[in-house]
């Protein structure tokens, strides 16, 4: 007996150091990482509840968004107030990182007063909704949010967004906010705009992608410039304006 088991602890040795190498290259599925969440409500790692009971439900937002956030304006419309737009956004993922979607967010005051906001976007944080032709397929609200710029708070402990120079932080949706039977990299895919053989944009993208916060900040100046929007929500999405002259994307 002693010598069998001798016999196969170097086998087991070998197959531990195979493991783990394929882990480092990537080789295997980190179950945990990849997956998507449950369909309920369930905490995220770094911070944040995921939309999970809220799967499948159409036109579905943590904070009901101004109309043009979901239905852009004409290119050649100026803004009126301040304005969330989304920057780069993309899906990552690895043998050593979670996988996740990161989201650019870019602020104007859209006038020559500064736009004042908490470092958290509000009290209840950012809301990221994604959603499909049948529902929602993915969300969370309660998202922290990382600053680029200002890269400090200021008077009042209030990040400061001024008129020459516009404010920019990124949100992150991790891949457990999807709901089940979702992919990250399949989701992701349909969030982007088809083109044709030209890089020609054609349509809109079959998935939209909804981010939105509540600050008091954002009222406050849309009273001061006489804006016709009210309330304190920002809301962005990832529909394309439309050509003023043609009406397409």
């Amino acid at each position: 007996m002693l010598d069998k088991v001798r016999a196969v602890v170097p086998w087991l040795a070998v197959a531990a150091v195979v493991i783990a190498m394929g882990y480092q290259q990537g080789l295997f599925t980190l179950v945990g990482r990849l997956a998507p969440g449950p369909a309920k409500a369930v905490a995220l790692p770094g911070g944040g509840v995921s939309d999970g009971d809220r799967c499948g439900t159409k036109g579905y937002h943590r904070f009901r968004p101004p109309a043009d956030a979901v239905a852009p304006l004409p290119r050649d419309e100026p803004p009126a107030g301040p304005r969330l737009v989304l920057g780069a956004y993309g899906f990552q993922q690895g043998p050593r990182t979670p996988a996740r979607f990161t989201i650019g967010l870019l602020l104007t005051p859209g006038g020559k007063q500064p736009l004042e906001l908490s470092r958290t976007l509000g009290a209840d944080g950012v809301a990221v909704e994604i959603e499909g032709p049948d529902g929602l397929v993915g969300g969370a609200h309660g998202l922290p949010v990382t600053w680029r710029e200002p890269a400090s708070t200021g008077p009042g402990h209030k990040m400061r967004v001024g008129a020459r120079s516009d404010g920019s932080a990124e949100v992150v949706l991790p891949v457990r906010a999807l709901c089940p039977g979702q992919d990250g990299a399949e989701v992701m895919k349909k969030l982007q705009a088809p083109i044709d053989s030209h890089n020609t944009i054609t349509g809109q993208p079959p998935y939209t992608l909804t981010v939105s916060f509540s600050d008091p900040g954002v009222g406050k100046l849309r009273a001061s410039l006489g804006s016709p929007d009210r309330g304190d929500v920002l809301a962005a999405g990832n529909l394309i304006p439309p050509d003023p002259e043609t009406g397409r994307p």
